[in-house]
């Protein structure tokens, strides 16, 4: 038996929910949508929270990389404002990659400048003092 394996059955198995929050162009300022906020004040029961900031930008540059770090950080600050530690967040961002629409339409490029916060809750499936030993 791995470790991997122990653990997951002794902790559960983990569920995650990925939230994509748009962004105007050149804006840092994080609004979610109503039904985005409502997960989101679910987050401080996240055992995992991973925000990954993003820009249409199809070369990535300095000052892109910093817009994409600055809209992460946005949404940290949000999650942060409602009661979410601090030590679950992990914050990625980069320009110039990973777009999820065609980034030559207007709408396209809209979907690209975003940032996606991936919540990961994780419910035991026993209690811990039957946490197996390694």
């Amino acid at each position: 038996m791995t470790a991997n394996v122990v653990a997951e059955d002794a902790y559960g198995t983990p569920q995650s929910n990925t939230v994509t929050v748009l962004f105007d162009n050149r804006s840092v300022i994080f609004r979610p949508n109503f039904s985005d906020s409502t997960i989101l004040d679910g987050a401080q029961n996240a055992a995992l929270i991973t925000v990954r900031g993003r820009t249409s930008t199809p070369i990535p540059s300095v000052k892109d990389e910093q817009l994409a770090l600055s809209r992460a950080l946005s949404a940290r600050k949000y999650l942060i404002e409602r009661g979410v530690s601090p030590l679950k967040i992990h914050v990625n961002y980069a320009s110039g990659s990973d777009f999820i629409a065609d980034n030559s339409t207007p709408e396209g490029k809209r979907q690209n400048q975003r940032v996606e916060i991936e919540l990961v809750y994780v419910t035991p499936t026993s209690s811990y003092s039957s946490v197996p030993q390694l």
